[in-house]
């Protein structure tokens, strides 16, 4: 039987706007008004396969006229708009989210310059998610594949209020098993760098300064993960999310020549900005697993 999370209330942060001019624009049903719901709502990566979607959560009362408070203190604790669709009783509403998340953007074809002494590199072109995989996502395969639920979790359910955080406690073998599950693989270290970078050096998906918070790292104070979709202002030039903090990142590429060990890229919010960057990497064997890592799926 389904399983499906609550979503706790005591932090929730008061309307101040009416909803009617929002409701009135999706009831509208026009290309203009979902032009103007995006700019005005939308924070989230948007293309016109998510515009039924879009237009469904939009018609939610979701805490639309507050969410631009999820960067703000206390960060931790703001549930994004979309963190209360995926708990929402309606599955359609939690269906739609689900879709968002699942978003990907192509890669062109291009040079990439990786590491710190910016090696250039010819790339074939790929696809890569725009989120780091969710809490949400993780547990529909482990509902739908009997898959074991990462050891963070209570009863097979993830912790309240996060279904829109990125997974943690996930093995590289874990990640793997998830992007087969969806017809993906893990990306290349070399693809991550690209996706994060764009075609130039740049040490942070945004350029090569820290002027305001753009990522979830130890600066932040959050003291855990955030929502995917809290960072609009720290995407990458192909409008990837979170790419630099909130978690490492698994990639596809071993770090021995055994294999026995896997490069993890971008740093988590548990490390400060030196170790959260675009060209920042660990490395882990395939079987561990812990609170700063999770991944994104490639294909």
């Amino acid at each position: 039987m389904e399983r499906t999370n609550s979503v706790t209330t005591k932090n929730t942060l008061n309307i101040t706007k009416s909803s009617a001019s929002r409701l009135a624009l999706v009831e509208s049903n026009t290309p203009e008004a979902l032009r103007k719901l995006s700019r005005d709502y939308w924070t989230w990566h948007f293309d016109a396969s998510l515009s039924e979607a879009v237009r469904r959560l939009l018609s939610t009362e979701l805490g639309w006229e507050t969410m631009s408070q999820l960067t703000m203190p206390p960060v931790g604790e703001v549930i994004s708009p979309l963190g209360y669709a995926l708990a929402h009783e309606n599955k359609e509403v939690r269906n739609a989210a689900l879709q968002v998340l699942d978003a990907t953007v192509d890669i062109p074809a291009g040079i990439a310059y990786i590491g710190e002494d910016n090696a250039p590199l010819e790339m074939d072109g790929f696809e890569i998610g725009v989120y780091p995989v969710t809490n949400a996502q993780y547990q529909r395969f482990v509902q739908e594949t009997g898959h074991p639920p990462p050891q963070d979790w209570a009863d097979g359910i993830y912790p309240a209020n996060r279904g829109d955080h990125p997974v943690v406690w996930i093995t590289c073998e874990d990640a793997e098993a998830y992007a087969g599950y969806i017809g993906g693989r893990l990306p290349t270290f070399s693809e991550w760098q690209y996706a994060a970078r764009g075609a130039d050096d740049r040490l942070f998906p945004w350029g090569h300064e820290i002027d305001k918070p753009r990522c979830n790292t130890a600066e932040l104070g959050a003291g855990t993960t955030t929502p995917v979709v809290s960072f609009r202002d720290g995407i990458s030039p192909f409008g990837c999310y979170d790419m630099v903090g909130n978690v490492w990142e698994w990639t596809d590429t071993p770090y021995d020549d055994e294999g026995n060990f896997r490069v993890a890229c971008g740093g988590a919010w548990y490390y400060n900005h030196d170790y959260s960057t675009c060209t920042s990497y660990d490395f882990f064997s395939n079987g561990y697993a812990e609170f700063v890592i999770g991944f994104r799926i490639a294909r």
